[in-house]
């Protein structure tokens, strides 16, 4: 208690840098029907113009935004890349992508990587940025133990179609450095630290949480998102596709939000801008990560040892 009310007190000076997250509010089962992919895009050029007349010097959209690989397909590379120039701003959004991954058995499938990409308005498309998620999603992005567990037997859909990221990439942009995470992986402390590790000033979640509806899912992602902000003392900004999109603060404060007329915050569109201030210092958890978790783990055991091989005392 004492050492979080000395580093509460503790100001966080620097330069403010504004950056914009644009929650599109697309529906799950349009995202990838190509009959409304011209009206995503849309969707999303209209939001991001909106979002430049703050002047933002980072747009952000959420994960797998565009309707089809902005990699891939250069229609859409040029479609975002024209935004990017229009707004003279940097976007970042989450694409797939097709793996160097070389088919050589006839029942082979490609694999996807599920990215970040930053398309900024000086660079083409071989040269984009970008960082491909680790952390795969169970059961949806991969199998886990597949070779051994017979997941057709228990009806199990095979869900084998991506492969994980090798690289915590930071994005070094003038001014500023950032590391992204995608979906779900804001879950796991010891993978955003590494972000902070190799130089995030701020930090940056993308996420789609259209599948889980208007239940409890979305407002327990953010409550991990607050954690992760904490643990690391970095402001952490959060697009979600249907929300909830929000700007955290260091210290775990809720700063803004993404809402509508009726203060409704999931499953509606609109556009959060704000200030973020990067941050070069390290916090304990930063440098040394779950060393106090191990350490009580080790104390609980020898207690618990000394528990069951001490002697009960003898009556007479």
């Amino acid at each position: 208690l004492v050492h979080g009310y000395m580093v509460l007190k503790i100001p966080i000076e620097g330069k403010h840098i504004r950056i914009a997250a644009i929650q599109a509010n697309i529906e799950q089962s349009k995202k990838w029907d190509p009959k409304y992919a011209a009206t995503i895009m849309q969707i999303y050029s209209d939001l991001t113009q909106e979002a430049s007349a703050d002047d933002p010097e980072l747009i952000v959209w959420p994960e797998a935004a565009t309707p089809k690989s902005v990699y891939r397909d250069p229609n859409v590379f040029n479609k975002v890349k024209k935004l990017a120039v229009l707004t003279d701003t940097p976007i970042l959004l989450g694409s797939t992508q097709l793996a160097k991954y070389k088919i050589t058995e006839p029942k082979q499938r490609a694999k996807f990587l599920n990215s970040a990409f930053l398309i900024r308005p000086d660079t083409n498309r071989n040269l984009t940025l970008r960082y491909n998620k680790i952390r795969l999603l169970p059961f949806s992005e991969y199998l886990p133990y597949k070779e051994t567990i017979p997941w057709a037997y228990l009806h199990i859909p095979d869900a084998d179609n991506y492969l994980p990221g090798q690289k915590y990439t930071v994005f070094d942009q003038p001014g500023y450095r950032f590391g992204v995470t995608i979906c779900w992986e804001n879950i796991f402390p010891d993978h955003v630290r590494k972000f902070v590790g190799n130089g995030a000033q701020f930090l940056i979640n993308i996420t789609n949480e259209a599948w889980f509806g208007e239940t409890a899912a979305p407002y327990q992602f953010l409550s991990m998102n607050v954690f992760r902000a904490v643990e690391n003392r970095r402001f952490l900004l959060r697009c979600a596709n249907t929300g909830i999109s929000c700007l955290i603060d260091p210290c775990g404060r809720i700063i803004k939000k993404v809402q509508d007329d009726k203060g409704q915050e999931i499953f509606v569109k609109g556009v959060l801008v704000g200030s973020v201030i990067p941050v070069n210092d390290l916090t304990f958890y930063s440098r040394y990560g779950d060393w106090f978790v191990g350490l009580s783990i080790i104390y609980s055991l020898l207690f618990l040892l000394l528990a069951i091989i001490k002697k009960k005392p003898t009556t007479a």
